[in-house]
Parts: structure tokens; sequence; C-alpha cells
């Protein structure tokens, strides 16, 4: 205990002078984009939407007090982290008022004329296109979206981006979280100017559409012409799933891959190898610049009198552009192209390319552009990964230069030292890349890939060697004809990939531990800060504050009722970790993402008439729908009108899926959730509290469990995924029929002849 003590107080006292260091080594400006960030989760995050002139007023006294405060440098410090913080802020607010995409409010069947600007085949074969709205008619829609994402059976021959097309199509509201705390698709498409989904009922046509005469939208119109050209012409080449693999990688259209090989590439920690991120953007540009600089080098003259080096950075910088044009510019894809961007001009500059101040003036810049991305997984995990690499290795080279180690070994002695040096470097980093954005992967996809540091360590090399490179022979050598050389050779190199990724994955162990709190995120990711940011010992606060996540960690707990945002599916939380539902059909999509995120092994559906029910199981009967939860309360559910004073009497928790003014119960100690909450709110969890009657004197069992039971419906606490419709990416909520409590209008009769994306479908439960 005296030593422990003893320790503390050594680490406070030294405190000041570590920290003194970190100033002197100029760490204090890589906090500046971590304030950034948190000013755009505080705006993301805040209930209402913030007004411009109430951020702008904090903006301009903060800046005034820091000028005011130049004598007392830790105020002015303090100052300084609030402006970045306030700004981040500023930079939320500008881009969502720079968005202003209108959303649809409710379902809509439409004649729809449009122009295409996007376009992928799925893996089903059906298509998937973006188009911008310029008509509609037979309604005409007094709030139309702008652009819209519709899936078609099929499509017109000899379609082009650009082209005019028309027919008519079912529309509907951006979704929300599937279960709160989730992917928010709304939000999400929000920011990319997609105001509805939908689908065409029957085969769309070709229509004369006024031109776009701007000059950026025909450029941008061209660029993606020469995309899609070139996607079928990587299909053409190789064949299969290697072929839509080779497209992902080349053009980002990666609609095309099963969802087996799906599921391969995220057991195995693969995943990020089929979306353009930073990884290929590296490949890339490091292919230019060595293939510069090696072909250079046979000009010995001409490579004396150039700076080489700087020449190889311009042309990768271009050539990096070149390819984020022809990946189609997502914003994955930016946000990886502004860091790598970043360092290539350091390169040009003569300053060290990879360094944790270009990582951090790359971040900087995202946020600045494009902050509601910091909020996403692509943004979190790709930046904690890289930040991790150049924080290992960085410390690395300062043990290596302090052990000061000369080898004297022969060249054959060498080689298998080298050899194995390599190995050591690919593992050490997918081990530590891996770990830092594991982080990220369990909060968002509840899987962490524990034999991801294997299936790196197998696969880069083989991306690295045989894909990436000879996928820029092949796009070079195109003009030609020469590319089927080079797409053999890829071609086998993915299917090397596959075949890892599958073999990987089918010994991987389940790397699901379920949800993860929000407290343990931010916990986690403090700590991870601290770790990659600070470089004196400073830095093991970091373990510290990690290691508090735990708490909130192993308190967790699955909800013990969910139900779905369109009130058609609810869930109970079973023994054995099973999940019971009110349906014997579901949306396979949500389903999945529940099971996935709650840790549920089995599903089980209602039981069948005669059946005893297990634990928690539902019986279904006339229409209403009864199960007991694991605490004994009853919960029922109904969607018909005629069935409400049955649910009501029965159940304790009553979920009612239809509108009307009907839809309520009589006061009473009963909990009701309708349909037109959850349109306003979203998917909802409930939990209940751990509250311990003791018995009063005199009462006798009976009226001690009814005791008991009332108490626990008073703990209940709703969880919503939306919240109140107040910020612009969920206003449409409040528009919707079900939400203004309103019934529902029948499809048209040719509406329900075409079936909808298999995603939407719902379809037998297996148990």
């Amino acid at each position: 205990m005296a030593i422990a003590m003893a320790a503390t107080r050594r680490a406070f006292v030294a405190t000041p002078t570590l920290f003194s260091q970190e100033i002197e080594r100029g760490t204090l400006f890589l906090f500046l984009p971590v304030c950034c960030g948190i000013g755009a989760i505080i705006y993301f995050g805040a209930s209402a939407e913030p007004r411009l002139s109430a951020i702008l007023f904090g903006l301009t006294l903060l800046v005034g007090l820091m000028q005011l405060a130049h004598s007392r440098p830790r105020t002015r410090l303090a100052l300084a982290f609030a402006v970045a913080v306030v700004a981040g802020m500023v930079a939320g607010k500008l881009e969502t008022m720079r968005a202003d995409t209108k959303m649809l409010g409710s379902d809509i069947t439409t004649r729809l004329t449009g122009r295409v600007v996007a376009m992928a085949r799925d893996a089903r074969g059906g298509w998937r296109v973006t188009l911008d709205i310029i008509a509609t008619e037979r309604p005409t829609l007094r709030y139309s979206p702008q652009r819209v994402v519709v899936s078609a059976r099929s499509v017109p021959a000899g379609m082009k981006i650009g082209a005019g097309l028309q027919g008519l199509v079912h529309l509907r509201p951006q979704r929300g979280p599937v279960r709160p705390g989730n992917y928010d698709f709304a939000f999400n498409n929000y920011y990319k100017g997609v105001g509805a989904n939908g689908f065409f009922l029957g085969k769309p046509q070709l229509a004369a559409t006024p031109v776009d005469e701007a000059i950026a939208s025909q450029a941008w119109q061209t660029v993606a012409n020469i995309r899609q050209q070139l996607t079928q012409r990587v299909l053409s080449r190789i064949k299969g799933e290697p072929g839509d693999i080779a497209a992902s990688l080349i053009t980002g259209q990666r609609d095309g891959i099963s969802e087996a090989t799906n599921d391969a590439m995220r057991l195995s920690g693969l995943s990020h190898i089929l979306s353009i991120s930073g990884f290929h953007m590296a490949l890339v540009a490091g292919i230019i610049v060595g293939s510069l600089r090696a072909s250079m080098a046979l000009f010995p003259g001409f490579a004396a009198r150039y700076p080489m080096k700087k020449l190889a950075a311009f042309v990768a910088l271009a050539g990096s552009g070149f390819y984020l044009l022809l990946s189609g510019a997502d914003v994955a894809a930016q946000r990886s192209f502004v860091m790598l961007a970043v360092m290539l001009i350091a390169m040009m500059a003569d300053r060290a390319a990879i360094s944790m101040r270009n990582l951090a003036i790359g971040a900087l810049i995202t946020i600045a552009l494009l902050p509601h991305e910091i909020l996403g997984p692509s943004f979190q995990m790709s930046y904690s990964a890289t930040g991790a690499l150049i924080a290992y290795y960085g410390w690395r080279s300062r043990r290596k230069n302090r052990s000061n180690r000369t080898k004297g070994e022969g060249l054959l002695l060498r080689l298998p030292m080298m050899a194995a040096s390599h190995v050591g470097a690919i593992a050490m980093t997918s081990l530590v890349a891996g770990t830092a954005s594991s982080i990220f992967a369990a909060y968002h996809f509840n899987n962490t890939a524990p034999l991801g540091l294997v299936g790196n360590a197998l696969a880069l090399p083989v991306v690295s060697i045989f894909v990436m490179p000879f996928a820029v022979l092949a796009v070079l050598a195109m003009p030609f004809d020469l590319d089927w050389l080079p797409f053999a050779v890829m071609e086998r190199g993915i299917e090397w990939v596959i075949a890892i990724a599958k073999m990987v994955g089918a010994h991987s162990p389940s790397g699901n531990f379920g949800s993860m709190p929000q407290t343990s995120l931010l916990l986690m990711t403090a700590g991870l800060v601290l770790l990659m940011l600070l470089t004196t010992r400073l830095r093991l606060v970091g373990f510290a504050v990690m290691a508090l996540a735990i708490v909130p960690l192993r308190s967790a707990r699955p909800p013990d009722i969910v139900i779905a945002e369109e009130g058609r599916l609810v869930a109970l939380s079973a023994p054995d970790d099973a999940l019971t539902v009110n349906r014997a059909t579901a949306s396979r999509f949500t389903l999945d993402n529940w099971q996935q995120g709650y840790g549920a092994i089995q599903v089980l559906t209602p039981a069948k008439n005669g059946a005893s029910p297990a634990d928690g199981q539902f019986e279904c009967a006339d229409g209403v729908c009864l199960a007991r939860e694991a605490g004994g309360l009853i919960v029922a559910y109904t969607d018909d009108p005629t069935k409400k004073s049955t649910a009501c009497a029965e159940g304790d928790i009553v979920v009612l899926a239809f509108t009307g003014p009907t839809a309520t119960c009589e006061p009473g100690d009963v909990l009701v959730i309708t349909a037109q909450d959850l349109a306003l709110r979203g998917s909802a969890e409930i939990r209940f509290g751990d509250n311990k009657v003791d018995p009063p004197s005199g009462l006798d069992a009976a009226a001690f469990a009814v005791e008991q039971l009332q108490a626990r419906l008073q703990s209940a606490n709703i969880t919503y995924a939306v919240g109140s419709p107040q910020r612009p990416w969920n206003a449409y909520r409040a528009f919707s029929r079900t939400a203004r409590n309103l019934a529902e209008q029948k499809p048209q009769r040719r509406a329900a002849k075409t079936k909808p994306p298999a995603d939407d479908q719902e379809n037998p439960i297996r148990q």
C-alpha cells in the first residue's frame, strides 16, 4: 500500500513536467481535431436544431475572450480548445444548411420522370438507380424530393448516366434506426441528398428530359458514364463473383457481391478490402510513386536534374484524384483522399509524409467539410487505425534508435531475419490497426473478427502484390486492349482472397459480444486518443480510462422488449439467449439486426395452436398475441382495432399497431405503445428496473405478487431510436398518416402485384 501511495505521489509530481514536454513537442495541436469533433457530435446530438446566430455568437464571444487572455497561457489554451469545440458545431450547422434535403413524409405511388445519376446491378440481377426527379404526375407531389433511389428488376437497354427515365414508382420515406443507437438511414441519406427510396412497378421506360447545361453536372455525367463503362469492362473480363469484387475495388460498385462472401469477409476481418478507403488510396498512390521513381532511375541524368520525389508525389496526387472520381467519390473515399492528399502535399513540401500532425490536418479538413462523417464507422475506424499505426511505429522507431544496434551478419543470415521481420511487421500492422478499429466495429456492427489478425496477415500480401498493382496496370492497358493479362492475374489474386476469407471465417469463433453502451464507447475512444496522441508517460492514463469502460460494459443488458418502428414486429428477451417474436414472418433485415445486436442465438415464433408455449413465447389467437415477459408482466399485441378491448384487458404492456382515435386504452395501470408513437419516435426498447418490493405485514402472497408486478411496470424505461422529430433529417416523420394518427390508405391494386425489394419482404422465420 505504501509503495502504491509513493508511486502515486511521484506521478502527481511528474505530471507538470510531462505536460510541459507535451507542449514543447506540439502535441496540443493534435487535440484540435478532437475538440472540433466533439463540437460536431454535440451539434448532431442536440434534441432541437440549434440556431446559427446563437452558435456564431458563442464563437465570437470565445474568440474575444481568448484575445483578452493573452497574458494567461493556461486560460488562453482552455479557450482555444473551447473555440475548436464551437467551430465543430458551426461546421455541422453549415453542412446541414448546405444539404437542405427534402425528405418524403409518407408512402406514395406516382408516375415519376427523372434523370439517371447513378446505377448499379445487385447480386440478384436487379438494378438500383439513383434519379434526380424532374416531374411527378398522377398525383403530382407538392413536396417532392429532389433525389431518390429506386430499385428495378430491369432497365431499358443502353441506358446511360444522364438519360431520362420514367415509370410508375412506389416511394417510401427513409427508414430510421432498426433499434436505438443503430445506423440511422435517414440521417445519412439526408447528407447524401436522397429524400426517398422505392421501387418501380413494372419496367421503366426511357424518356426525353431537359439537358442539364451546368458544366459541373455535364462533367460529372461524363465521369459517371466512364465509370459505368469501366465496370462493364471489368465484368466482361472477370466473370462471376471475382468480377464483382474487382469492380468494387476499381469503381466502387459492390452491389453484386453475394451475402455469403460478405459474411466471410466480415468474419475474417477483411470487409475493409471491399470498400474503397484509405488502404486502397494508399496502395494506388504507393504504386504510382514507386513505379515512377523506379522507372526514372533508368535515366540518371534526368533524375539528378529534377526533384523526382516531388514529381512522383504530384503524379500520385493526380492519379489518386482520378481514382476518387472513378470510384464514384463516395463520402468514405473523399475522406480517404483528403488524408492522402495532405501526406502527398507534405512530400512535395519536403516534410514528413506520414506523421500525426498530417493526420490531424486531414481530420480537421474532413470535419470542416463533412462533419457528419464523424458519427459513422468509416471515419472512426479509418482514423483510429491510421493514428494507432503512426503512434506504434513512432514508438518503435524511438526504441530502435535508443538501442542503436548494428548487425554484422552476412547476407545469407540476414535474409531469413529480413523475411521474418517483414512477416512480423505485417502481423503487427494488422494487430495494431485491428485492435484500434475493433472498438468501433464492436459498437456499430457488434462484431470484432477474432481471427482478423490471421485473415489480414494472409490476405493483405495477396491484395498488395497480385490485386491492386494489376488493377492499376489493367486500367492503363485498356486503351490498347491489353487489359486481359493483368485482369487474369487480378482474378487469380481475388480468388485467393475469397478462399482465405472463407477458410478463416469457417474457423472463426463468434466475435459478437452484444450491444456496447455509448458510455463504454466514449471512454474507450477517449483512452485510445490519449494513447495515440500523447508521447510521454502521460499516455499511460489512456489505459486507465479504457479500463473504466468495462464497468458499463459489464452492467449492460439487452432490452426486455423491443418494438420495430412500423409496429408490426415485437420481440421479448427469453432464456437461453433467445428472442420470442409475435409473428411467423418478419423482415429478414430487421430480425437479423436484432439477433446480431442483442446476441440472440435463436428466435421463437408464436406457439402453434394447442402447443404449450415456452417461457416468453407468444400465443396468438383471434387477432391478439400475448406473451409473459421474464418479470411476469403480460405483453399484448394487436393490429386490429376491433380487438383493442381484449388486448387492453389482458395486457400490462399493450402494443396497438393501428391508428385512429380508438388507439388507446382506458386509464389504468397499463403501458400503451401506439403506432403513432413509433411513427414519430422510431423503434423502441423497453427495460425494467430491478426493483424489489418488501412484503408489507399482513399481505398475502397473491397481493404481494400484484404489488411486485405494479412496481416492475412503473420502473419501465422506454428508449426510442429517434426521439421528437425536431431535426432536419427526421422532421419528415411528423407528416406520415400514421404520425398524424390517420388510417393508412389501401395500396392500389397494381402496386400489390409487384414485390418490394428482398430486404423489405417478410420471410418465414427460421427457428
